[in-house]
């Protein structure tokens, strides 16, 4: 077990998942409060908290999970943000089906929407948006 978590890639996506964590009760919490209190309609709240999160998500991965030094922020940040509106794409149509067309609650669309793009994200993340920081 603790040859496992001296791999590098476990670590990433140990560490992945915190960043995810936090970005995800951001993303949640913006979204009930959007959606509840404000009535705005759930697809609409959710693209607007997923796009908040983000934000979150490239400044931890970046510099605690991948520990990129490339000096091209904006770069690594056009990457990122092509990957999360992929993420969102899925997200937001994972959580269309659910809740519109298999009549699941909001929260269990949310749920599964999240679990589902969480690989996408780090693998795309790891292999594509941070490849130079892997060495």
């Amino acid at each position: 077990m603790e040859k496992l978590f001296r791999r590098r890639g476990v670590r990433q996506f140990i560490k992945f998942g915190i960043v995810g964590a936090s970005s995800t009760v951001i993303d949640w919490g913006i979204f009930y409060f959007l959606n509840l209190t404000f009535g705005i309609y759930y697809l609409t709240a959710k693209v607007l908290s997923f796009s908040i999160a983000v934000f979150n998500s490239f400044i931890w991965n970046r510099r605690w999970t991948f520990r990129s030094t490339d000096p091209s922020h904006g770069k690594e940040f056009t990457k990122f943000l092509i990957i999360a509106l992929v993420g969102l794409s899925l997200n937001a149509l994972i959580m269309y089906l659910a809740v519109s067309i298999f009549h699941t609650r909001k929260i269990f669309g949310l749920a599964f929407a999240t679990g589902i793009v969480t690989f996408w994200n780090f693998l795309a993340n790891k292999f594509y948006t941070f490849k130079h920081s892997q060495a």
